[in-house]
């Protein structure tokens, strides 16, 4: 028993000196300070709110069209003989552009001329044998005269009895064929005027024929009647082509014309100004050339997205095809007491930041439109009764921004909507 006494006598002294020993080094070693807990600042860019008045503007999406575009048709049936054009190509009053066979039109125009002779000849014969007639009638009562005498005659010596019954009726046989002799002279000169009238009609009619084949033949050299372009061609040389099948398409430079959506929201607007004979004006840029269009009028149908709106082209139209596609920055009224700022400054579609002590404030304001900025800078108009001057505007996306976020600016403050 107390060779145990004396092994557990050992253990618990290794043991205090174990304990003893990290009881020693624990209060030596050194003091851990707490963590300082520091809220992040962000960085951001602002600008410095002066509200002004500024014209907003709409984009729109548009089409170069004309309504006066010219389909050259075949004016007969018959054959291509040379097309002197290319697609595309600028045109110029008088210049020839198509040509089809004249041996195709020549049969036809001979054919209405010999109609028209054959019934002038007509026409005149007529008139001689109307001046025949007269005569004949003239005569024919003559006869008619002598033929009732002799009636009167065979009558008197019957009576008298030195003529036979026989004699009175051969007198009358041979009068009431004189009667229908004139009877017949007469109608022909009474119809004269009916079949007059008839040969003039028919006369006119082959004439009408006759400057339908000349305008035909005239129209188988198609000619520029304007300056314009060749939209399309439809045919080639040596084509077979029928009446009224399309050969070329154009269109007068002078006609084109832009057709654009008006958004839903905004027509109501434009439609006022439209009315009251302001000029709405709008610009489209191609390359380094810009195209100033107006607002001419808006079409007579809408849909629920808006109507289109039909602009005309002041000055570029060179520059432009038929169906090409243009972006249009139309300018609307002007807006007071609005300020520009950059579209990375709005949240959402109404909301916005500006740093106050050290710390964002949001506002509710109210997208007016774009505008477009120093240097050609596509911005944003906007407008709210909590926006005053000088307030210091936060053009920074952040994506974590509410109000009270803390932030500083690392830029010099630049003016909104400045010049």
């Amino acid at each position: 028993m107390s060779r145990i006494s004396r092994k557990l006598g050992t253990a618990a002294a290794i043991l205090a000196t174990g304990i003893g020993s990290f009881v020693i080094l624990k209060l030596s070693g050194p003091v851990q300070q707490p963590v300082e807990s520091r809220e992040r600042v962000w960085r951001v860019d602002t600008l410095i709110a002066q509200p002004r008045q500024l014209y907003p503007t709409l984009t729109l999406y548009g089409r170069v069209e004309t309504p006066e575009l010219l389909r050259a048709a075949a004016p007969a049936d018959g054959r291509v003989a040379a097309v002197e054009v290319r697609e595309g190509q600028r045109i110029e009053p008088g210049q020839l552009l198509l040509t089809m066979d004249p041996r195709d039109f020549v049969p036809l125009v001979q054919q209405a001329q010999a109609d028209v002779d054959d019934l002038q000849a007509q026409l005149i014969r007529e008139q001689l044998q109307h001046a025949a007639n007269q005569d004949a009638l003239a005569h024919e009562r003559k006869l008619l005269e002598l033929a009732e005498s002799a009636v009167k005659r065979a009558r008197d010596l019957r009576e008298r009895k030195l003529g036979s019954d026989a004699a009175v009726d051969e007198a009358g046989e041979n009068r009431q064929r004189q009667l229908l002799a004139v009877t017949t002279r007469q109608l022909a000169v009474d119809e004269h005027a009916a079949r007059l009238r008839q040969y003039e009609a028919r006369l006119e009619r082959a004439r009408a024929v006759l400057t339908q084949a000349q305008l035909d033949q005239e129209r188988s050299a198609v000619t520029a009647m304007f300056t314009g372009f060749v939209a399309q061609v439809e045919v080639a040389s040596g084509d077979q082509v029928k009446r009224a099948d399309t050969l070329l398409t154009l269109y007068p430079s002078d006609a084109l014309e832009v057709r654009a959506k008006l958004p839903a929201p905004y027509q109501q607007e434009l439609l006022q100004a439209l009315n009251a004979g302001k000029t709405l004006q709008a610009v489209a840029q191609t390359g380094a050339t810009e195209i100033v269009l107006h607002l001419d009028r808006v079409s007579g149908e809408a849909d629920p997205s808006g109507i289109d709106g039909l602009f005309r082209i002041q000055s570029g139209a060179e520059l432009l095809r038929l169906g090409s596609m243009i972006t249009l920055q139309l300018q609307r009224a002007a807006q007071a007491g609005v300020v520009a700022v950059p579209y990375t400054a709005l949240y959402g579609n109404d909301r916005m930041y500006k740093l106050v002590d050290g710390r964002l404030q949001g506002l509710i304001v109210t997208a007016l439109g774009d505008y477009t900025g120093a240097g050609d800078r596509s911005m944003l108009l906007v407008k709210s009764p909590q926006l005053n001057a000088g307030d210091q505007l936060v053009t920074t996306h952040l994506p974590n921004a509410v109000t009270g976020l803390r932030a500083e600016a690392v830029a010099e403050n630049e003016t909104a909507a400045a010049p």
